[in-house]
């Protein structure tokens, strides 16, 4: 390699070590550099994305002491005077779950036990949403297995009334 590198002529060797040069500069462009301007950006666009999310929270909180404030705190409830069974049950008849309730019973007058088989996860979580903002019911213990089926269920919960 010597013996070819003397053989050459002087501007030979210039060329090869300006190329060489340029090469090395654009591998390292190519290796390090642009992966890592790839990286910042999609970051950017992480954060920019994630403070708009924080300045909507912010608004939200302000909204929901507001209405705290409003309300005194206090949940209202629409139970009108059913009981936590018959809430329970009508509610996953509405939210799509009543086909995969395979047990329902009550524990007490303040408890009611559910198990659900291969429920939709999406509705399940929809639910107890709305037990808990609409009726001010609690899930005191929730035991979630996965099923084969992706998205799917089998779950036992128990709920609790909450203190209205």
């Amino acid at each position: 390699m010597k013996q070819y590198w003397q053989q050459l002529k002087p501007r030979e060797r210039m060329f090869i070590m300006i190329g060489g040069g340029f090469f090395l500069i654009l591998v390292l462009y190519l290796a390090v550099l642009e992966p890592l301007i790839i990286k910042v950006d999609e970051l950017t666009v992480k954060v920019d994305k994630q403070k708009t999310l924080v300045k909507s929270l912010k608004s939200m909180s302000k909204e929901v002491a507001l209405l705290r404030q409003n309300t005194g705190g206090a949940v209202i409830s629409k139970r009108q005077g059913q009981s936590l069974l018959v809430l329970v049950d009508r509610t996953s008849k509405r939210e799509k779950l009543a086909k995969s309730i395979t047990r329902i019973e009550p524990d007490g007058t303040a408890r009611v036990r559910v198990w659900l088989e291969k429920a939709a996860f999406d509705d399940l979580i929809k639910w107890l949403s709305v037990l808990e903002s609409k009726y001010n019911i609690l899930v005191e213990t929730a035991v979630v297995d996965k099923t084969p089926v992706v998205g799917r269920v089998n779950v036992r919960v128990v709920f609790l009334e909450g203190n209205v």
